[in-house]
């Protein structure tokens, strides 16, 4: 970033810069100070911003070495654990932001996820994404008007629409996906979470790195496309990612997962 600064602000000689790391908010408000400086109109500016993707970020990961497993078994036909829950407008990052008075807006969400099923199938799909495991994301919202908290039951459900009949007691509810959203083994869940992420059939351990941002999705083969996902974010929303298993032998193994907001303004 150095060497392109030096190059808007007439330097002959590029600047040595370091690898590039994640910016901070200070970072973002230092070079957008920066090219206020050539006079460049304020939506120019946002825009130059935008299109480097030089926005402040924040993460949240699952616990090191935390397995976390679905399996349907015990006479249910279908299973869903939660993997993690990220508070996307109440954290250190978007604090700093609303602390000078900017309305932070969500301009991507990566998934990097670390999963596998069983490893074994009695179908002929190995190696496919033709799977009953898979991860998926809902969005949780407070309908209450107030801040009380609430807790997820102890025992494992069928789904994210089990999970929907405890919290909506508590003040909260999931946000429905999409009647168009892709759905797959979803189908008559109530539509209270986002395809996220399929394991390939009986291949293993494999990494998945899934964008859903304001210019599109990107992901390989077995990937959700996060229809309108970003569009029903409001602030005070918090995201949960679930490992989900559907019919007996099925299990999604979810080794780790990671989510990293960028804020925009």
């Amino acid at each position: 970033m150095e060497s392109v600064l030096g190059w808007f602000f007439g330097q002959s000689k590029p600047i040595e810069s370091e690898p590039f790391t994640t910016p901070t908010y200070q970072d973002v408000r230092t070079v957008r100070a920066l090219l206020k400086t050539l006079q460049l109109p304020t939506e120019l500016v946002l825009s130059i911003l935008d299109l480097a993707q030089y926005w402040p970020t924040h993460e949240f990961k699952t616990t090191p070495n935390a397995r976390i497993t679905a399996a349907a078994r015990g006479g249910q036909s279908a299973s869903a654990t939660l993997c993690l829950n990220a508070s996307i407008f109440n954290n250190p990052t978007v604090d700093d932001l609303q602390s000078r008075d900017e309305k932070p807006k969500i301009k991507s969400i990566e998934f990097d996820l670390v999963s596998r099923d069983q490893g074994w199938t009695s179908e002929n799909t190995t190696g496919s994404y033709s799977t009953s495991s898979w991860v998926e994301v809902s969005i949780l919202r407070n309908v209450s008007g107030d801040a009380r908290g609430f807790s997820f039951p102890d025992n494992q459900r069928s789904s994210p629409q089990d999970y929907q009949n405890t919290i909506s007691d508590q003040g909260w509810s999931f946000v429905k996906r999409p009647e168009t959203a892709l759905q797959g083994p979803q189908d008559d869940e109530g539509d209270f979470a986002w395809y996220l992420q399929g394991n390939r059939v009986a291949a293993g351990r494999a990494d998945y790195r899934v964008v859903w941002s304001v210019d599109g999705n990107q992901g390989d083969e077995g990937a959700g496309t996060g229809e309108r996902f970003l569009d029903e974010l409001k602030e005070g929303d918090a995201i949960l990612v679930w490992a989900r298993a559907k019919w007996p032998g099925w299990q999604c193994i979810v080794e780790s997962a990671k989510i990293t907001v960028r804020y925009g303004f």
